[in-house]
């Protein structure tokens, strides 16, 4: 599943949901006219776990990132696949991409 997600007041960018053999994964682009970056995304997956990706410099990201993918969950204990996705959190920011 391929949609369009709302950056509120400023634009917006594509959010890609897709089912792997390994379980759920996502993918992100936010268009560079929308001038932002993702500086931190938080995968929450149904069993309550939480994946963090940052985007910064001490990941070699210092002014975000417009595209990151395939992100996924944590591994389900029970399954020792990715958990399902139950929520996405994404915190951006003004970027000076062009």
């Amino acid at each position: 599943m391929t949609g369009p997600v709302t950056i509120p007041g400023d634009g917006t960018f594509q959010l890609t949901v897709s089912n792997t053999a390994q379980g759920e994964v996502f993918s992100f682009s936010i268009p560079a006219t929308d001038h932002r970056a993702a500086v931190k995304v938080t995968a929450t997956g149904v069993t309550g776990a939480v994946n963090v990706y940052t985007y910064d410099s001490t990941t070699g990201h210092p002014d975000g990132i417009a595209a990151d993918g395939p992100l996924h969950a944590p591994v389900n204990p029970k399954t020792g696949l990715y958990a399902d996705l139950s929520r996405i959190d994404f915190c951006v920011k003004p970027t000076k991409y062009v």
